[in-house]
């Protein structure tokens, strides 16, 4: 019998790496070993940005004629009002919460003599961040959409 044998496996020959086979594994072991911070960097950006967005918000509201514009409505309008007036603030909150998140301390088991558990640990920290950071952009995002939402229908309050 030949290599034709589905039990037997197929011998793949090597070829010498080039060295633009070179330049992109160090490139992709460069990527992974920087994950973990850029995305911590990210998180970091998007805190900065919310932050700054509900002070913003909510000095726009405080200063605004809101309040004064609010009792000519009936009172179940004024809560709908007010109400998607602090939704923006609830969804950049939940944005603030999962950003945060990405900076806070889980325990992860692993064997640093394995490389797969090495790596599957590694994967599992860089999935946990990932997540936690892209529901916080996702909040970011929504509380924007309400954000210009209310600008169109409250602009002559």
């Amino acid at each position: 019998m030949g290599n034709d044998s589905p039990n037997q496996p197929i011998e793949i020959q090597p070829e010498p790496l080039t060295a633009l086979d070179r330049f992109w594994l160090d490139t992709a072991r460069n990527a992974a070993k920087e994950s973990v911070g850029a995305l911590e960097e990210a998180a970091k950006q998007l805190i900065a940005i919310t932050s700054l967005s509900q002070g913003i918000y909510f000095a726009a509201i405080s200063f605004g004629d809101v309040k004064k514009a609010l009792p000519q409505f009936a009172p179940a309008w004024q809560w709908t009002i007010t109400g998607a007036l602090v939704l923006p603030l609830v969804c950049w909150l939940v944005a603030l919460f999962f950003a945060i998140r990405v900076f806070t301390p889980q325990v992860y088991a692993t064997n640093l003599d394995s490389p797969d558990l090495a790596r599957e640990t590694y994967e599992q920290v860089v999935a946990y961040k990932h997540a936690q950071l892209r529901r916080a952009h996702i909040a970011l995002v929504i509380g924007f959409v309400l954000l210009i939402v209310n600008i169109i229908a409250f602009w002559r309050l």
